[in-house]
């Protein structure tokens, strides 16, 4: 112990003596302290000076013209006005080509244009087609790493400003439009005109529904004709594939299917076609009967089957011919009240239609007889065949008939009335196509060549629920309309719309307001920083020391002590190292607190927590020199080139790489600036000495290699320099 002291004494002998040592002692401790100073004074408060940022503004917004409303307004020129009243950058305002040169040269660090069409894409809003308004953000990150962050700041501040204006002006406007309704609805005049638009609505209401049974008729028809197809083609297809061919284009619509008129159109082509095609069946169906009739010589066996088969399909063709009929009185039924001559013109059709069916069941019982009784004598079978082929001759006239006056009374009427199926003046094929979306797409359901009549069906079933959903809505609105007057709602938007326009949309532009409660305030940017750089210093000034003042002692010194240890030499050494180092962060710290005035809630404790910090940083660093010699100093500044990146100091630890994340709590800067900052904004618990303890463990390591491990290392690097001094260079 007696030679620590002498070791100890002796240096500040030595130093007392010569002048120079006392100047170089002096600079060993302010020096440190600038370090601190200067960075903390320069980081004080940075982000109120933003203001002297350059960020450029042009507008070449051409306005918004409004068409039903007479709103005119131009965006662009109120975030202007907005802007010249905004500090918080230095916002320059110019034109466009120099918004964009002045980035690229570096006059300003960021630019905004606002494009032309901003107001027009704005109000876009209240259209079908909503585009969203852009602002072009011109950035240059290569004048400074933090200004582009700070301008982006800026420009996410403009882009909330710009939504609060358009908010406020679009909600003014509509507000100022609701106010006067208010007051209009108040009138009596208008509580007339109101009452006529409710009963004008419900009478839409019910057109549409009317609407919806014609069309339910229309598809019903439509899988008739499809049915009667498919019977009659059974006679057709026995002629050949050509026939086959042919009746298959029956069965297609001439037009692709794209909305309600299409398939409404289609329905009353079909009825054409199916009529045509049991023309031609029965046609075929004479022809048939020769055929049989002249086979009988050779199987009448063979003869009956055949009569029994058609027999069999001509009652089909009748069954199907009924449903027909039943089809075509629906719609008859669901016809307007107005069409009273195609109501009678479709009467007479089902007339014919009767008696057309009368006489294809005398057919089919004329055919079966004929099956029975085909063995007969020749005589009864030609009076069979004579009576056959008359029948089925004035069959098909009949049919002809029917499609004659179908053509000619008929059909046109239906057509028009596919045209002009109205709702109050309005189309309901409009309707119809506006519900497309909600229902069916028409256009996938149609083949290349035109929709088959069971695509038709599906396709007026789909549109019939359609208009009763519309029918449904509208109805909806109509007892809305008429319950509207005196409901509490009403009450409550008059209420709310007797407030100012201008309160109103002030609310509406911004509803929520931010009602931050800081904990811990830190008045500054430099008093938060205070702890990073103060650290820093100590570790520096500990780097300064070993790097000017030796760590070892001369040999005439040994000599002159009695018996001494290296451990000895090691700790008398070290309490000048730690005194300096006591001086170097008292000043830094006294330095803080009342040359720069940083914020702290707990001044000694503050100060404490540099000298404690000096004690383990001094300590660290003079191990490692002492053991490592210039390769331990090299150690020293590695450490603090790590600690500064990955201490936490500037930018939280969470957002730093993988390696610094697993080394950080291995460097003791985070425990020092950790009870730096409890002084600083306030203690919480028991944390300022939690963090003073972590920080003194690392006195253990150290000790243990300057006093145990530190002799086999000596050997280590004597032979180290040793080779060092061989190069004449190191």
């Amino acid at each position: 112990m007696l030679n620590i002291f002498r070791i100890f004494i002796g240096d500040l002998k030595k130093i007392s003596r010569n002048a120079i040592a006392w100047i170089v002692v002096l600079g060993l401790t302010v020096v440190p302290s600038l370090y601190a100073w200067f960075n903390i004074a320069a980081s004080w408060d940075p982000y109120s000076n933003t203001d002297q940022l350059k960020v450029a503004v042009a507008s070449v917004d051409k306005g918004y013209e409004g068409d039903i409303i007479p709103i005119s307004l131009n965006l662009g020129n109120q975030v202007i006005s907005a802007l010249r009243e905004n500090t918080q950058l230095n916002w320059v305002f110019t034109d466009k080509e120099d918004a964009i040169d002045g980035v690229k040269s570096g006059k300003y660090y960021a630019s905004i244009v606002i494009p032309k069409n901003f107001s027009t894409d704005m109000m876009s809003l209240f259209s079908d087609n909503v585009s969203h308004s852009d602002i072009i953000y011109y950035l240059n990150e290569k004048e400074n790493a933090i200004a582009p962050k700070i301008t982006d700041k800026g420009v996410s501040a403009v882009q909330k400003q710009i939504d609060q204006v358009f908010t406020k002006t679009v909600s003014e406007i509509s507000i100022s439009v609701l106010d006067q309704l208010s007051d209009v609805m108040d009138d009596d005049t208008t509580k007339t005109v109101m009452n006529k638009v409710q009963s004008n609505v419900q009478q839409i209401a019910d057109d549409l529904n009317d609407a919806k049974q014609t069309v339910y008729a229309f598809a019903d028809l439509t899988g008739s004709l499809e049915e009667m197809l498919d019977s009659t083609s059974t006679l057709l297809k026995t002629s050949g594939d050509s026939t086959k061919d042919s009746v298959n284009t029956l069965k297609t619509s001439s037009t692709d299917v794209t909305d309600l008129k299409d398939a409404l159109s289609g329905t009353t082509d079909g009825i054409n076609k199916a009529l045509n095609q049991s023309v031609s069946a029965y046609n075929q169906l004479s022809k048939e009967v020769d055929n049989i009739f002249d086979s009988v010589s050779t199987s009448a066996d063979t003869a009956s089957k055949g009569l029994s088969g058609l027999a069999t399909q001509v009652d089909d063709i009748t069954k199907k011919y009924t449903e027909f009929k039943e089809s075509l009185q629906k719609v008859q039924n669901a016809l307007p009240a107005n069409e009273k001559v195609l109501r009678t013109e479709i009467d007479k059709i089902i007339g014919k239609i009767d008696q057309s069916i009368i006489q294809q069941k005398e057919i089919r019982t004329k055919l079966k007889d004929a099956s029975d009784d085909i063995t007969l004598t020749s005589g009864t079978t030609t009076l069979y065949r004579k009576d056959l082929k008359k029948q089925i001759k004035q069959s098909a006239k009949d049919i002809s008939s029917i499609q004659d006056s179908y053509e000619k009374k008929v059909q046109t009427n239906l057509t028009k009335l596919v045209n002009s199926l109205t709702v109050n003046n309005g189309s309901v094929s409009k309707v119809v196509n506006n519900l497309n979306q909600g229902t069916s797409d028409v256009s996938k359901l149609a083949g290349d060549s035109g929709a088959q009549l069971g695509q038709l069906k599906k396709i007026l079933k789909n549109s019939g629920k359609a208009l009763g959903k519309a029918s449904k809505n509208v109805s909806n609105i109509s007892f809305k309309l008429g319950n509207s007057e005196n409901s509490d709602a009403t009450e409550l938007l008059k209420n709310i719309l007797s407030n100012s326009p201008d309160t109103l949309s002030a609310f509406l532009s911004s509803p929520v307001k931010m009602n931050t409660n800081v904990i811990y305030k830190v008045d500054n940017y430099g008093s938060a920083m205070a702890p990073f750089y103060s650290t820093l210093a100590i570790w520096v000034g500990g780097i300064v020391l070993v790097a000017m003042m030796k760590v070892t002692l001369e040999e005439d010194r040994k000599k002159q002590l009695f018996n001494v240890k290296n451990y000895q030499i090691y700790l008398g050494r070290y309490i000048l190292f730690m005194i300096i180092g006591l001086f170097q962060s008292g000043l830094i710290c006294l330095g803080d607190l009342y040359f720069l005035k940083i914020q702290c809630e707990h001044p000694f404790l503050f100060l404490l927590a540099g000298w404690i910090s000096s004690i383990v940083y001094v300590n660290i660093i003079y191990t490692l020199t002492v053991s490592f010699g210039d390769i331990g100093k090299a150690i020293c500044v590695i450490l603090l080139v790590v600690q500064v990146a990955g201490s936490g100091g500037t930018f939280p630890i969470e957002v730093a790489p993988k390696f610094f994340r697993t080394v950080y709590p291995l460097l003791p800067f985070n425990y020092s600036m950790g009870a730096m900052r409890e002084t600083i904004a306030g203690m919480y618990g028991n944390t300022y000495w939690t963090e003073i303890s972590k920080l003194l463990l690392f006195l253990i390591p150290s000790l243990i290699l300057g006093l145990i491990l530190r002799k086999p290392i000596i050997k280590l690097n004597n032979f180290v320099i040793e080779k060092l001094e061989e190069t004449k260079l190191m």
